[in-house]
Parts: structure tokens; sequence; C-alpha cells
């Protein structure tokens, strides 16, 4: 469940995004690098114990790190590829002997929940243990109600910081799409939720002055092309970065963010994807060489398609295959996810103004991320993750290594570049600034360059909170750290701990 993660297993740390990654440290009270970074040592708090009263160890952290290693479905974090072994040190310290230096290591290590070994080692299998009497550190980790309706998780008895929880229940109700959301929203259902809300003064803001929204910028959205696609004649087509240059010069970004995203964002201008708020992290040369690519120009696009033998040749208005086939494609997007569906539907027009026949589907979002991991799709949007730096958007949207199913959908165009890859491994092992720069622009070039997937614009964090019941609310006049409430952002532990009752 969503909650699962730092509500019920608290992390080691937390890295502040908003405080310059200023370490908030949680089940650890220090760590400390090997001076060749092929190592890193974390001190563990003393006098935490587990939910069901028993305490906790580092013997704990190493069965979770060794469970992860053993069983990969497990390892959502790629921590297998850094760890070549984890053992303790003492009563509260913990050794990771890595497989290559890392300077930033303790930023992925720290994602890892950690979990009782008094509980999980009598599990048969531990990859597909549904755990539904979890035992944790964190502060809500008793399910006292889960059914068709949502699920009620409460109090640990014995959080280790039991005198700065100031709520007794987390109840998070089941919502059935963004609709169902802005009906319930509108009407004070929620006090801390995280989602689309089209026109947000008129449809939340006006109806009370307790309704209260902060929108940070965000990550991207991106157009996929699916790389190993079934059709071969499609695939060899995306295979062409100059039908994908063309796809790219029939959008008209403005239009997505004034229609489907009502004026929250703005448009992509890095043809790479990296956020807006990365932009000084790129050559402004690469920039400026690829921004034709992400200006809108259908008469361009139109001959690059007949360059390519992509051309209408039944005189129907559509583009066929250069074999002569009809070349039809569909855009995937998770149902209920309103700015998505609709940012579809103008896709599939602008398209169609190029001679391109395209069709958006929605499926549940389940479903969704099961096609984008089978490669079951053509075209596909995504959000992606951000982190302090560009480093987490390149990774986890480019690296060869996550295509597989048992990560996150990002990376699931299954375009593959071995330079890429190299880049990726080097950044956490330099130890300069400058180094890390260097990477990030080679990376940013070759993405670009390749117009790997289409960029269309950054959108905004999505965050409403109601002031009526509770008080200590991060907003922008008290940006402590990131408001969000979904996994994504370790930061809402602190969030939460944070909020206290009205009188």
């Amino acid at each position: 469940m969503p909650t699962t993660h730092e509500f019920i297993f608290e992390p080691l740390i937390i890295f502040n995004t908003l405080q310059n990654n200023k370490p908030e440290y949680r089940l650890a009270t220090g760590y400390q690098l090997d001076q060749n970074l092929k190592g890193i040592t974390f001190t563990l708090r003393n006098n935490v114990t587990w939910s069901d009263g028993k305490p906790f160890t580092a013997d704990d952290v190493v069965f979770s790190f060794s469970l992860a290693q053993k069983y990969p479905k497990l390892d959502s974090h790629g921590i297998s590829q850094w760890v070549e072994s984890v053992h303790r040190r003492g009563a509260t310290e913990v050794y990771f002997k890595l497989t290559k230096p890392n300077a930033l290591v303790a930023y992925t290590l720290v994602l890892l929940p950690i979990v009782p070994k008094h509980q999980w080692e009598s599990i048969a299998n531990p990859a597909s243990f549904t755990n539904v009497e979890p035992i944790g550190t964190g502060p809500y980790t008793q399910i006292e109600a889960l059914n068709e309706n949502g699920y009620l998780q409460c109090n640990n008895p014995f959080y280790w910081q039991a005198d700065k929880r100031h709520i007794d229940c987390l109840r998070y109700p089941k919502v059935t799409n963004n609709d169902d959301f802005i009906a319930r929203i509108e009407k004070g259902e929620f006090d801390w939720a995280g989602s689309f809300i089209p026109d947000i003064e008129r449809q939340y803001a006006s109806y009370s002055p307790d309704f209260k929204y902060w929108l940070p910028p965000s990550s991207p959205i991106s157009l996929l092309f699916n790389f190993k696609t079934a059709d071969p004649e499609i695939r060899a087509i995306f295979d062409k970065v100059e039908f994908r240059r063309a796809v790219s010069m029939s959008v008209q970004r403005q239009q997505l963010i004034d229609l489907a995203a009502f004026g929250q964002g703005v448009p992509s201008t890095l043809a790479s994807g990296m956020s807006q708020r990365f932009a000084h992290w790129a050559d402004p040369i690469a920039t400026e060489k690829y921004l034709p690519y992400m200006t809108h120009n259908p008469e361009l696009a139109k001959d690059q398609l007949s360059s390519l033998g992509i051309t209408d040749k039944n005189g129907d208005g559509w583009r066929e295959l250069p074999s002569g086939n009809k070349f039809e494609l569909t855009i995937l997007t998770p149902k209920g996810w309103s700015d998505f569906n609709i940012t579809a539907l103008l896709l599939a027009d602008m398209m169609e103004y190029i001679g391109i026949k395209v069709h958006p589907v929605e499926v549940g979002f389940n479903h969704f991320v099961d096609r984008l991991t089978a490669g079951d799709y053509t075209l596909a949007l995504t959000n992606y993750p951000q982190g302090p730096t560009p480093f987490k958007y390149f990774d986890s949207a480019f690296n060869s290594r996550y295509q597989a199913p048992q990560y996150p959908r990002y990376a699931m165009h299954f375009y593959q570049s071995s330079r890429v890859d190299e880049l990726l491994a080097q950044f956490p092992t330099v130890s300069t600034a400058h180094q890390r720069l260097a990477i990030i622009r080679e990376l940013n070039e070759i993405v670009a360059g390749q117009q790997v997937t289409v960029p269309l614009y950054n959108t905004v964090q999505f965050y409403q909170y109601n002031t009526q019941r509770f008080t200590g609310w991060f907003n922008e006049n008290n940006p402590v750290a990131s408001p969000l409430i979904w996994p994504q952002a370790p930061e809402r532990l602190l969030h939460v701990l944070a909020l206290r009752p009205k009188e």
C-alpha cells in the first residue's frame, strides 16, 4: 500500500530536497563514507523498538539489505548494483562494502525499507509476502480497517518519537478516478492530498478559506516511443530520429498546458526532457541546437515524414508506412488521469494534422504499468521523478538496467545506449562538481540529440491541504520540506509529524 514506506517502515535517513539535501536522521544518527568512496558506515539510533515491542538492531538492517540482494523483486532501487556486502560493526554500526566507488550512495541506500528480521526470516517466499499484519518502526503500523473503501492506519504503540506524533490515525480512502477525487475534495473530505484539479482556484480554493494549495515546480511529462513494439515496420520507423523529431515538431506545447493542465506548467524546451529547473546544467549551445525540434513546426514535420517514405499513398488523407501498410498508433494513458487523458486527445489531433492516425487508449493504472513493463504499447505518456540533481531523471529514465519488470515504468521505452549507461555509472563515482556537470552535459547532449522521448511540458507538484482541522502544513510560507503525500517524497514523514489538531 502507498503508506508502507516511511509510515510503517521508517528510513535510516531522509535527505531533505528543499533544504539542499540536509540529512534528517531517523533510524540512523549519522553516516561516514570511506576516503576511497568504496564503503560507507551508518551509525544507528539506540532505543528504537519494533511495533511488536522487540528491539530494533543492526541485525535488522543487515538482514533487510541481504534480502534485497537475494530477491531481485524486492530491490526496487537497484541496491545490488552498488552493495557487495553488508555486515554489522558492533551494536550500533552497519558497514556497506561497495562494488565500486560512489560518493552519492547514501541517497540510494536509505530508500530501502528496513524490515524486522525476526518476522521476515521465517517467510518462505519474501518476494510474494503480503504482510497483512506488518511490524514496523514507523509512526503508523496498525492496520485497523482494510476493505473496498480504503484503509485505516493507526499508531505504533512503541514509536520511538511518540511525543512528536499528534495524529492518531491516517485514513486512506479509495478514490476511483480524478473526477471522484475532485467531487470529494470540494466537500472538504480530505485533509492532505496531491492530485490534479483543473482550474484549481475556481474548483477548489474558492469553496472555503481553509482549502489551500501549493504547486512547486515538478517533473516533465513526455511521450514515449516503444522501441521494441511488436510490429517490425513500426519499430523500424521509431528507430529513426527524424521520425521522432517530426512528432515533436507537431506538438503545440502551450496548448497542452492551457487545455489539459489548465495553465499549470511550462512548455518543455530541453529536448532531453530534463526539468527546466535544471536548465543551468545543460550546455546552452546544445539547448539552442535542439530547440527547433521542440518548436511547433508542422510543415517541416510533414517534410520529414515524406522523406522517410511515410506518405499518403491511397489518397485517404492518412499517411501509410513505406510498404503501403496502414500506419496507426495508440497513445496509452492511465484511466482517470484527466490531464494525461486530455493531453493524449490533443496529441492525437496534432498528429492528425501531419497525417498520422493516433487512437488514445485509457486503461487502469495497474494495467497501464503492466503494459509498459511488457512493451505492450506503441506510444504512451509518463511523468518522471525528480531528485536533487538531474542525475535521478537521467538514471530512472534512460538506464537500461531499469528496463526489467521489477523496476518502475520510466525506462520502459526500451531505448538503450552503452554510452549513456557508462555515464550513469560514472556520475556517482566522481568526486568534483566539475566532473558531475560534464557528465550531465554529455547525457543531455546524447538524449536530446537522439530525441529519445518527446518532452511535452513541465508540470507542477500537486499538493492540496485543508486547514480546517489541522495546523503545521508545509507551504510556500513554511517550506520545511517537500509537501507531497506520495511515496516518492520521503519527507512526508517529517510533514505528518509536524501536523497538530486544531484546538
